[in-house]
């Protein structure tokens, strides 16, 4: 009987595959996983995040980026967070491109095929960031958004919105994100 073993690439073979390709993957102790494209409500979402963070960030030293910016959450992890934000982002560099190294926030745009995954499996690598402070999820099929908050004492709380009124504080970087425009021109089903 014969089992079909996964290949395992290193990070250097990884860094490579990036290099030479027109879609991002991610990494996980060597597994590389292709990334799918956005709903147009998950790019709205992720849009709004991110131009509602950057116009309050811009006479900060912490800084927002959105989709494209690699994150290394562990030695041996790499993501593609919706959004993030870094106050006096480091990156690490392999095979000449750049990586995140210390998010302050990160935000993931749930999706029916990933919000799984993101609420728990994510949420697992991402705790391993000593620079995280807030895990932000935001539901694209409702008014829905949890953010996780790491307290002093390294436990995490969490918070729960669901009205267009609500405001998300997100006071370590001095910025407030409300829901009525974080899901203005989303369509629900």
């Amino acid at each position: 009987m014969s089992t079909n073993r996964k290949k395992l690439y290193s990070i250097e073979e990884y860094f490579e595959i990036e290099k030479a390709s027109d879609i991002k993957h991610e990494y996980v102790f060597g597994e590389i996983f292709a990334m799918s494209g956005a709903s147009p409500n998950h790019n709205r979402i992720s849009g709004s995040i991110y131009l509602q963070l950057e116009q309050q960030l811009l006479d900060s030293t912490c800084e927002a980026f959105i989709t494209d910016l690699r994150t290394r959450t562990h030695q041996q992890i790499y993501k593609y967070p919706d959004v993030v934000v870094a106050c006096e982002p480091r990156f690490n560099t392999i095979r000449g491109l750049e990586s995140l190294i210390n998010p302050i926030l990160i935000v993931e745009v749930l999706s029916h095929s990933t919000e799984n995954f993101d609420r728990e499996g994510k949420f697992q690598e991402y705790q391993q960031i000593d620079s995280l402070r807030y895990y932000l999820l935001v539901a694209q099929n409702e008014i829905f958004a949890t953010l996780l908050t790491r307290e002093d004492n390294n436990i995490w709380t969490h918070q729960s919105f669901s009205n267009l009124e609500d405001i998300i504080a997100l006071p370590a970087i001095n910025c407030r994100l409300t829901m009525r425009r974080t899901y203005l021109r989303v369509q629900f089903e």
